[in-house]
């Protein structure tokens, strides 16, 4: 029951947002009027300011000619162009913030290949640098572009036969604004702009329509971490369903580059688990909250494998949302093909020791580690 009522949840956030979906400078879709990003800072100067410095407006920039720019402090940016390419060849940048990044040809297409088609920020967490990858190489040498609902502001899927964005016969659509600009999530708002007090935005959590990957009841993953962007699917097979995604984030703040997108422990774990945090602080300082209850179990572009003592497990790119941990040796994460976490009766997801545990007691074995989980808000 717990989990269908989620489901209800999640959809009425996807109706949300396929009513709310558009954006942009004075463009007007179904006879809605939208404002651009750019007129929100007029009178939300602070909040836009956070915003043009996350990951959301820069998830689709245009490429005149030269390498793509990003605010001061954030990514490094991408030092050249695909193999075989001049940055005069290419139309778009798909991300290049926080992870990765993909690129489309002058026609509209997104390269695909095994060699230097997708751009991974240096890693630090792993220890990893900066380089490139092959990617999709099954649909070489390119393939249409699909994604707009989630990359940009006020997408209409259109399919090969157009309009297509600018022209471009590779993208399979039209949007108002390139990446996620504010009316992508508070609705269209030239009226608002004109009329703030009687014409209201929707200030409703939208974060369902972007962070979740097909169906909402299956959390994805493939070779043994979960896809990038599976963080509501996660949420809902957690005990923080409740809680709901504003608990912990700040909606306008990126949560890379510390920016401020995690409010922090003290704002978050802290607030609802004070004892189990006081216990804990005593026995190990020198780790939070997160780095047990949101290990880095999926992945966005980059990971690396641990070896502990009588395993190994992978470490990705990206921190769980699951929360929950099983501290039962025999638990195992995810399905037996691979393919989903796995989930009880009810819907609940676990995260397994060798994930929460092992990935940094590297000398220790699962029977350690189950021991200790058991005992470790217990103060032994």
């Amino acid at each position: 029951m717990r989990f269908a009522a989620a489901l209800t949840v999640a959809a009425a956030l996807i109706a949300l947002d396929a009513f709310y979906g558009p954006d942009s400078d004075h463009s007007v879709i179904a006879g809605i009027e939208y404002a651009g990003s750019a007129k929100c800072a007029d009178c939300h100067k602070n909040i836009h300011d956070d915003y043009t410095r996350s990951g959301h407006p820069l998830k689709v920039q245009k490429i005149d000619g030269a390498p793509p720019t990003y605010p001061a402090g954030t990514s490094a940016g991408v030092p050249w162009p695909p193999a075989g390419m001049a940055w005069s060849d290419l139309s778009y940048i798909i991300g290049g913030y926080g992870w990765k990044a993909r690129f489309m040809d002058r026609e509209g297409y997104i390269l695909t290949g095994n060699q230097e088609r997708q751009y991974n920020l240096a890693n630090a967490q792993l220890g990893l640098a900066a380089g490139w990858s092959g990617y999709d190489a099954k649909k070489a040498p390119r393939k249409p572009y699909t994604c707009g609902s989630c990359h940009v502001t006020g997408w209409r899927e259109t399919g090969p036969e157009g309009p297509h964005q600018d022209g471009l016969p590779g993208i399979y659509g039209t949007w108002l604004e390139a990446g996620i600009g504010c009316e992508a999530c508070h609705g269209p708002a030239a009226a608002h702009a004109a009329n703030p007090r009687q014409a209201k935005l929707s200030t409703k959590p939208n974060c369902a329509t972007c962070h979740i990957r097909g169906d909402v009841a299956e959390i994805d993953a493939k070779g043994g971490l979960v896809n990038h962007h599976e963080q509501y699917e996660e949420l809902l097979a957690s005990p923080h369903l409740a809680n709901g995604c504003l608990a912990c984030h700040d909606p306008h703040k990126s949560t890379k580059y510390t920016l401020g997108g995690f409010k922090g422990e003290q704002e978050t774990c802290v607030k609802c688990h004070e004892d189990q945090r006081r216990v804990f602080l005593a026995e190990s300082a020198h780790s939070g909250c997160i780095s047990c209850h949101m290990p880095f179990t999926g992945k966005s572009a980059v990971a690396t494998t641990i070896t502990y003592n009588g395993g190994r497990v992978p470490k990705g790119d990206v921190r769980s949302h699951l929360s929950r941990i099983e501290t039962a040796a025999g638990w195992k994460m995810f399905t037996d093909d691979g393919k989903f976490v796995r989930v009880d009766g009810k819907g609940r997801a676990a995260l397994s020791l060798d994930y929460t545990c092992l990935g940094c007691h590297q000398t220790k074995d699962k029977a350690w580690a189950t021991r200790k989980a058991a005992r470790i808000h217990e103060g032994r």
